[in-house]
C-alpha cells in the first residue's frame, strides 16, 4: 500500500522537501529507465522532482529522476524566482551552480523555440540546461537564505514542455541590509567593526584595494578637488562590501564598467599647486562621470532605506 500510495504522488507531479530521493516504481529495470526518445511527447508526471534545502535556507538541491519506462531525457528544468515581490531571489542571487556535480549550464531568459513560455507569467526565473539520461541533480548556492514556497516550474522533454509545481526560495529570511560608504572608508572604519569585512580587500574595476587604501582614498577625495565619479566607487564598495551588490545590480554595473576601463586608480592622482586630488577621465567603459555619479546615488538611496543597524 506504501509503495502505490509513493508511486501515485510522485505521478501527480507533487514535490517534497525532504532528505531522501524522489522514489521510482520498482518493477522498472534500470535498462528502462535508460530508454529516454528526445523526439516524442512527455508529461511532467513522468518524473519525479525531490527537493533539499540546507537549514539556512541558502542551498537548494533539486533531484529530477525519470519515474516511467517512457520518461524521456530532459533538455532543460526551469524555476519561478518571483516569490517574494522586489525581495525575491534573482539570477544575480545565484552564488554557484552544480548540475552531477559540474558546473550548470543556467541562464535568467527562454529563447526561442522550445515550446516552454514561462514569461507568460513571469521574467524571474532561471533555466538550467542538462544532458544525459538521469538522474539530474542540480544544486544551487543563493547568497542569502530564502523561505521555502511552492512555485512554477516546468520541464522540457521531448517536443513537450509541462509546468506544476515546485518548491523554490520566498522571502529572503534575514532582510537585505547595507552599511554606508562611510563606516567603511571613513576614519572612525578602523574602530567601527568595518574591517572584519575588508578582510580580503574590496575588488572593484578588478582592482583588489585593502582598507588602508580604500580609507586613504577616500581622505584624498574629502580634500581638495573631490571627483564626482568616486561616489560611485564608495556606494559600490558599501554595497559590495555589506553583500548587498545584487539588490542594486543595474547601477553596481554602471560604476563596474566604469572602473573596469579606469584600472586602478591611484593611477589618477596629480599635485597641482600643492593639493594632491584624483583627475579621472571621462567618459570610460561606456560611461559618463555624469552617469556614475547618478548610479552612485542610486545605490546610496538604497543603502539609506535600508540600513544596517550597528
Amino acid at each position: 500500500m506504501k509503495k502505490i500510495l509513493l508511486l501515485t504522488l510522485i505521478t501527480i507531479g507533487l514535490i517534497g522537501c525532504s532528505n531522501e530521493e524522489a522514489g521510482s516504481d520498482d518493477n522498472l529495470s534500470a535498462a528502462a529507465l535508460q530508454k529516454g526518445n528526445s523526439n516524442s511527447n512527455s508529461s511532467y508526471s513522468d518524473y519525479g522532482v525531490n527537493v533539499t534545502v540546507s537549514p539556512d535556507g541558502s542551498l537548494w538541491t533539486y533531484t529530477i529522476s525519470k519515474s516511467k519506462a517512457k520518461s524521456k531525457d530532459l533538455s532543460h528544468f526551469i524555476i519561478d524566482l518571483n516569490n517574494c515581490g522586489d525581495e525575491s531571489a534573482s539570477f544575480a542571487n545565484i552564488v554557484y551552480a552544480t548540475t552531477n556535480g559540474a558546473p550548470s549550464d543556467l541562464t535568467p531568459s527562454e529563447g526561442q523555440g522550445t515550446g516552454c513560455n514561462p514569461q507568460a507569467s513571469t521574467t524571474n526565473f532561471i533555466k538550467i540546461n542538462v544532458d544525459g539520461s538521469g538522474p539530474w541533480i542540480i544544486v544551487i548556492q543563493f547568497d542569502r537564505g530564502y523561505d521555502v514556497v511552492e512555485a512554477d516550474s516546468w520541464i522540457k522533454a521531448g517536443t513537450s514542455c509541462n509546468m506544476a509545481k515546485t518548491l523554490a526560495p520566498g522571502c529572503p529570511r534575514d532582510p537585505y541590509c547595507s552599511f554606508s560608504q562611510g563606516f567603511f572608508f571613513a576614519n572612525g572604519a578602523l574602530n567601527n567593526g568595518a574591517s572584519a569585512f575588508w578582510s580580503d580587500g574590496l575588488t572593484i574595476g578588478g582592482i583588489n584595494y585593502t582598507q588602508a587604501q580604500g580609507m586613504d582614498i577616500w581622505s584624498i577625495d574629502s580634500g581638495y578637488g573631490g571627483n564626482q565619479v568616486l561616489n560611485g566607487f564608495f556606494q559600490l564598495g558599501a554595497a559590495r562590501l555589506s553583500g548587498i551588490e545584487s539588490a542594486v545590480q543595474a547601477n553596481a554595473d554602471i560604476i563596474e564598467a566604469y572602473f573596469t576601463a579606469a584600472g586602478d586608480i591611484h593611477n589618477y592622482l596629480i599635485t597641482v599647486n600643492g593639493h594632491t586630488y584624483f583627475n579621472i577621465p571621462t567618459p570610460l567603459g561606456g560611461y559618463t562621470a555624469a552617469q556614475v555619479a547618478n548610479a552612485g546615488g542610486a545605490i546610496g538611496s538604497y543603502i539609506d532605506a535600508n540600513h544596517c543597524s550597528n
